[in-house]
């Protein structure tokens, strides 16, 4: 059986060793062909999206990357009280230039995972920062609401798929950030499909 690609080629189809269809954005597919790539920041500080001096949690795809970061799943969780945050949000903007002033994320590499270090992963293209100094972002898509009498009693972990619906293109900075103001002690994660442009 054969499929076409956008530019009319035949291609083989990918199927399971069940004979079962391996559909467009298969996540095990791109995690096994090692294109997969996820980061997280524990327990973090989370400034305002807005914020040049972001902290939370930053990924660089750089202007020579030669990939589309398409985004994946995402998480977070918040475990102490940050009344006035009001929720976290996905932030997107131009960063021709690296970062100053990183810290690296806590974990990061390939969906692959092959040991208990960012060493043991492969390298994505892009950069993950818990910290770094980057142009300021712009609101893209709220992830959660963190109300003052919700997260007085603590927030259970909120987590969605983006399911490609995004992609950040070579020479941005994507951020998940605080929506109102910053929030302390909160784990956050996102993970990506790299894809040449």
């Amino acid at each position: 059986m054969y499929g076409k690609d956008k530019d009319g080629i035949g291609r083989a189809v990918l199927t399971e060793t069940d004979g079962r269809i391996i559909t467009s954005g298969s996540l095990k597919q791109s995690t096994l062909n090692e294109n997969m790539f996820f980061a997280n920041a524990m327990l973090m500080e989370v400034a305002l999206y807005t914020a040049t001096a972001a902290i939370g949690l930053q990924i660089y795809n750089p202007p020579t990357s030669g990939v589309n970061l398409v985004w994946s799943k995402w998480a977070s969780s918040i475990s102490v009280t940050s009344a006035n945050l009001d929720g976290l949000v996905l932030a997107v903007g131009d960063q021709p230039t690296t970062p100053t002033g990183t810290t690296a994320a806590h974990l990061t590499g390939g969906t692959l995972l092959k040991g208990s270090t960012s060493a043991h992963l492969k390298d994505s293209a892009a950069f993950a920062y818990s910290i770094s100094t980057i142009i300021a972002p712009v609101f893209v898509w709220p992830l959660i609401t963190n109300t003052a009498a919700i997260n007085t009693v603590g927030t259970y972990m909120e987590q969605g798929d983006f399911n490609g619906q995004f992609a950040s293109v070579p020479g941005t900075c994507t951020v998940i950030g605080g929506l109102v103001a910053a929030g302390v002690d909160i784990h956050l994660a996102i993970a990506w499909e790299e894809v040449p442009v």
